[in-house]
C-alpha cells in the first residue's frame, strides 16, 4: 500500500518545475518528524537556489531554450523531486520505521545536498556557455550583410 502511495507521489511531481519543488520542500521540512535539521538545511539551500533561478527567469535568460544548458537544469529538477520524496519520508511513518530508517534517510539527504552541490558548480560553466552561444549568435547577425545598414535593429532582435 505504501509502494502505490510513492508511486502516486512521484506521478504527480513529474509536472512540477523547480519552483513548485522548492517551496513543496520548504513546507515539507517545517513539519518532518526526523532529521529535522538536516531537511531544514536542505529546505534554507534550495530556496537560496530559488532565489537565484527566479532571477535567471526574471532576467529572462535562455538557459532553458539550448539544450546544452537545458539538461543540467533538467537534472536538478530531478533532484529537487528526489529531495521532496526523501523529506516528505521524514514526515510520516510509524515510530519503528523512523527509529530503523532515519540513519539511512539522513546519509539519503546528505547525499541529494552533495547532488545538488555538484549540479551548482556547474552553473558557472552553464552560464558561460549560454553568455558565449549568445554572443557568438549577436556576431554573426552583426557581420551579415543585410544587417549592416540596420545594425543596432539587429542586435536588438537577437
Amino acid at each position: 500500500m505504501a509502494l502505490v502511495g510513492q508511486v502516486a507521489t512521484v506521478a504527480q511531481l513529474v509536472g512540477v518545475d523547480a519552483y513548485g519543488l522548492i517551496t513543496m520542500i520548504a513546507e515539507a521540512a517545517l513539519t518532518v518528524r526526523r532529521n529535522r535539521a538536516t531537511c531544514r538545511q536542505l529546505a534554507r539551500r534550495v530556496q537560496m537556489i530559488g532565489d537565484l533561478l527566479r532571477q535567471l527567469h526574471a532576467a529572462q535568460a535562455p538557459l532553458t531554450q539550448r539544450p546544452e544548458t537545458r539538461r543540467p537544469v533538467e537534472e536538478l529538477e530531478e533532484i529537487l523531486r528526489r529531495a521532496y520524496l526523501l523529506v516528505r519520508s521524514c514526515q510520516r511513518r510509524s515510530y519503528m520505521y523512523r527509529c530503523f530508517m532515519g540513519t539511512r534517510h539522513a546519509d539519503e539527504l546528505r547525499e541529494v545536498q552533495g547532488e545538488i552541490g555538484f549540479y551548482l558548480q556547474l552553473f558557472p560553466l552553464v552560464s558561460y556557455v549560454d553568455a558565449t552561444l549568445t554572443w557568438a549568435k549577436l556576431l554573426t547577425k552583426a557581420d551579415d550583410p543585410s544587417c549592416q545598414e540596420q545594425h543596432l535593429h539587429c542586435l536588438v532582435l537577437a
